[in-house]
């Protein structure tokens, strides 16, 4: 479509010889906004925003079908006219005659406009033929120039390994391109590939793909996001403990003389949804059943006792389950000021709460529809040859709520440096009353948090832990402990890569050893892991926050 401006009649003595275009404009079938052309001498170029600037989604693509509209003087026309959808994928020449005869020739050039996308390369990833998963680098863009990109895939005698013929899946930033474009092609990975990707302000980085065969494992572990106790808009970098619900968890900034708030966050994306104040002075921990119900205790100070409140992730009315205090018969002086677990559901059916005092003694309560079976706890004294008849900090959980259920027991006693014999251990207790203990070469000297799960028949324990010194960073460690005898393989023995399944890199330093927390939720064949690390000195206060990994578990 073209339009002529003016109505006067064009005097047939004088024919204007005027070929230039006034304006030009561009646009999208179907779209109502129009894209004005900038005119240089004869050459006319579009700036087309395909991707909007603010978010980063789509607007239009589809340079092949456009329509143009100009403005030319009078008399003036286009050859062959601008009505019609019009190909503009590669620059276009259109002729403009004036009235008197003259002729001008004009090139038009669309060119894709939006955000600066200069990361380039974001996934690159392999699948075998006639297979069902994809595999990625463990190494995450952005891509430097010269990096290679090592991709490990499992030679498995069900589904082997052809380097000859894997599926390729590519993905970029808007507005940058890749040579080879191999993107949906079967190709050959015999050899290292070679490939150059052009981001969106013209940088041309290469990088090197190899394909690596490995043995097949059943676990794959992504880090998905970090907010820092800043983007989490929390003002103390000490996490001492986090709840995680469904779709929520929940973070106490807690008061001891006045009631402090507690943050709830998405478990998606990390982003705030709210907060509320605490039920009461004093609360030292916040925690989780497996319903979404959600626990506050207070630590047992000026008298306060040990209190366990309870509220729901979609119900912020609290309720008191039960109170012990310092001049019970129990003599329960720092009662609850270690961790607090639970299992099972506080207020319906069978559930099992447990805490720890420094004393080497842990406490539990047997829960029916809500309601403890007896209205004081079961006390245990751990076994003192291990650990010296006390402990700095510790956590009991149960397994379950069946009648055999194991326990999960971890402890730290603070010594003078990572050999003294001290530190943290972790171990299982059958009902028999048979131990098994982690080597304890296989994590730091301190297990600050660990939570254990569950994913087809196969148990994990994640850990949070550090080395003794001030300078040791702190790292996520999993463990594959279905079968227990192999908790006492060191590093380097035959079978251990089957029992120490992921370590993180470096967390951060984290210089409260009472601090920091790690809950997992099992979503089918997915495991979410949310790891909450403290640091209590200005130099390390950005490591604090919660990290969000994932592990899948994989069916060979």
């Amino acid at each position: 479509m073209y339009q002529i401006c003016g109505c006067k009649k064009v005097d047939e003595r004088s024919y204007s010889s005027d070929t230039s275009i006034k304006s030009i404009s561009v646009r999208f079938v179907g779209t109502e906004r129009y894209y004005q052309g900038e005119i240089t001498d004869d050459q006319i170029t579009f700036e087309v925003p395909i991707y909007a600037s603010d978010v980063g989604e789509l607007v239009e693509n589809d340079l092949s079908r456009m329509e143009l509209v100009a403005s030319l003087p009078v008399g003036t026309v286009i050859e062959s006219g601008l009505e019609g959808i019009r190909d503009l994928t590669q620059p276009a020449t259109i002729r403009v005659v004036a009235a008197g005869g003259d002729s001008k020739e004009y090139q038009i050039t669309v060119k894709k406009t939006g955000m600066n996308y200069t990361v380039g390369l974001l996934e690159f990833g392999v699948t075998k033929l006639n297979g069902t998963l994809e595999y990625q680098s463990t190494q995450v863009a952005p891509y430097q120039d010269g990096d290679r990109i090592i991709i490990e895939v499992p030679n498995t005698s069900k589904e082997p390994l052809d380097l000859t013929k894997l599926q390729v899946r590519i993905k970029l930033q808007p507005t940058c391109s890749i040579s080879p474009n191999i993107n949906g092609t079967i190709a050959d990975f015999t050899e290292p590939m070679v490939i150059q990707v052009t981001d969106g302000k013209g940088t041309l980085r290469t990088h090197t793909i190899e394909i690596r065969p490995t043995k097949f494992n059943k676990t794959k572990f992504t880090q998905l996001w970090f907010r820092s106790i800043e983007d989490l808009g929390l003002t103390r970098t000490n996490i001492r403990s986090f709840a995680l619900a469904e779709n929520h968890f929940y973070i106490g900034e807690f008061e001891d003389w006045s009631l402090g708030k507690i943050h709830s966050f998405n478990t998606e994306n990390g982003q705030a949804t709210g907060k509320i104040d605490q039920p009461t002075t004093f609360a030292t921990q916040i925690s989780g059943d497996s319903n979404g119900n959600m626990a506050i205790t207070t630590k047992n100070e000026f008298g306060k006792g040990y209190e366990f409140w309870r509220f729901g992730e979609t119900n912020n009315n609290y309720d008191k389950l039960f109170t012990f205090v310092s001049w019970d018969p129990l003599n329960i002086e720092q009662f609850g000021i270690n961790k607090t677990t639970i299992t099972g559901n506080i207020r319906s059916g069978k559930a099992y709460i447990y805490t720890t005092m420094p004393n080497g003694q842990y406490y539990s309560w047997e829960l029916n529809n809500g309601v403890p079976v007896s209205s004081v706890p079961k006390v245990v004294k751990y076994d003192v040859l291990k650990t010296g008849g006390s402990w700095d900090i510790a956590l009991v959980k149960r397994a379950n709520t069946t009648g055999d259920s194991d326990l999960y027991i971890s402890w730290y006693n603070d010594g003078a440096n990572e050999n003294d014999g001290k530190g943290s251990r972790f171990e299982i207790q059958e009902p028999s009353g048979a131990t098994y203990q982690l080597n304890p070469k296989s994590h730091g000297y301190k297990i600050l948090a660990y939570d254990v799960f569950t994913v087809q028949s196969d148990t994990f324990v994640a850990m949070l832990t550090q080395g003794k010194q001030a300078t040791s960073e702190a790292r996520l460690v999993v463990f594959e402990i279905t079968d227990k005898s192999k908790l006492s393989l060191m590093p380097g023995q035959t079978g251990y890569e089957d029992l120490k399944v992921f370590e993180s890199g470096p967390l951060g330093i984290s210089t409260d050893f009472t601090s920091g927390d790690l809950h997992a939720k099992v979503k089918g064949f997915q495991v979410d892991i949310f790891v909450g690390l403290s640091a209590i000195s200005n130099q390390s206060a950005s490591n604090a926050g919660i990290r969000k990994y994932r592990m899948d578990y994989l069916v060979e």
